[in-house]
């Protein structure tokens, strides 16, 4: 693109409310926005027990099939394979692992049925494979199965893809229904736990005792697990055609050593996190309580809260202003969300009082009701 073309673009965004910069986060406001769940990267006694415990590498310096399988990556995904009981292999991202696995494993000849909201390394990753594609509408297992019954005699491979939690509206995908259809009509099965691992353990498929009813199991790392990297939980041929076919696995350097010594730490305590999920909970509860005696709408139903505001530049506006009062509320605007639901996403850990979320909630009421 010539430079003209650049700022004419970059221009068009502003004048639409849509333009994005990067700010320093003030560690003084009241976050909001986090996807630590459950409050691990911020737990100092944990990262105490940690330190304690290893001393690791901060740097891998390479991929890992030149010399970057070093041994505490290996038991990281040994750790995984005892836990689900299938193969695990490591990506540096839940970004990179969708991606790379839609690419990898699709060509035109497959056809992909993706809920419409997934996520956008999941749209990466279709658009990259070459594949065909249809959106079914979010959640909506009537009009996926419809799908199906059209198109399983005109495509021999047929991948269906899901998140279990969806991070902007904070609902929850029917698993226990995608493999009911998954039995009946034979297509392989993709599912993200980005946004479940940790807050449900070890995610919603392993506590419906499913994982060997789903092909591909992502479970990014960055969010509930208080890290970076995410796991791939799959059959052994899988891993071995990843290992020998997948650009973003054989070209990246991978993770260093300490990331992956702290993801094998999280992953070895996660039972013992009870009491912080319990609070999360109890937080939940009473936060979407709270929300419907002030008549602030939402329809999510899990640690993360949607709040649509719709326009682009009103939601901006509250940002800044709940900012001033002492919260971080990041917007989430089109093309992130789809056109008139920019919204605030309100991300809940174990650390916010009930006081603070009282308080905020009294904020956020208040300026609704100026705005609007």
């Amino acid at each position: 693109m010539k430079r003209e073309d650049i700022e004419k673009e970059l221009k068009y965004l502003q004048e639409i409310g849509n333009y994005r910069s990067l700010k320093v986060k003030n560690e003084n406001l009241l976050d909001l926005s986090s996807n630590d769940y459950l409050g691990l990267a911020k737990d100092e006694d944990l990262k105490k027990e940690f330190y304690k415990k290893y001393s690791p590498k901060l740097s891998s310096s390479s991929s890992r099939l030149i010399d970057g399988s070093y041994e505490e990556i290996m038991r990281l995904e040994r750790k995984a394979e005892e836990i689900y009981g299938k193969s695990c292999i490591m990506f540096n991202s839940g970004f990179d692992a969708n991606s790379s696995l839609i690419e990898t494993f699709c060509n035109k000849d497959t056809l992909i049925l993706t809920d419409r909201l997934n996520h956008a390394s999941i749209y990466d990753g279709i658009i990259n494979s070459g594949a065909k594609f249809l959106r079914y509408k979010h959640l909506n297992m009537l009009e996926l199965e419809k799908l199906l019954e059209k198109y399983r005699e005109k495509f021999e491979d047929i991948l269906v893809i899901s998140e279990s939690i969806y991070s902007m509206d904070g609902d929850i995908a029917d698993i226990e229904k995608l493999v009911e259809l998954k039995k009946k009509y034979k297509f392989t099965l993709m599912i993200d736990e980005a946004h479940s691992y940790g807050v449900y353990g070890y995610g919603i498929v392993y506590n419906l005792n499913l994982v060997n009813d789903v092909d591909f199991l992502v479970i990014p790392l960055g969010k509930g697990g208080g890290s970076v990297g995410a796991m791939v939980i799959c059959e052994n041929y899988f891993k071995d055609y990843i290992i020998n076919k997948s650009r973003k696995f054989i070209f990246s350097t991978v993770l260093p050593p300490v990331n992956s010594c702290w993801n094998l730490f999280i992953l070895e305590k996660m039972n013992d996190f009870d009491e912080k999920r319990g609070k999360l909970e109890f937080l939940k509860n009473y936060t979407l309580k709270l929300l419907h005696e002030n008549e602030i709408k939402t329809d999510s139903t899990t640690h993360i809260i949607s709040i649509i505001i719709g326009d682009n530049f009103k939601i901006t506006k509250l940002s800044e202003n709940m900012r001033e009062k002492g919260y971080l509320l990041y917007p989430v605007k089109e093309p992130t969300v789809p056109k008139g639901t920019a919204r605030f996403r309100i991300g809940l850990n174990p650390t916010i009082t009930t006081e603070e979320i009282e308080n905020f909630i009294k904020e956020l009421k208040n300026e609704l009701n100026t705005i609007f």
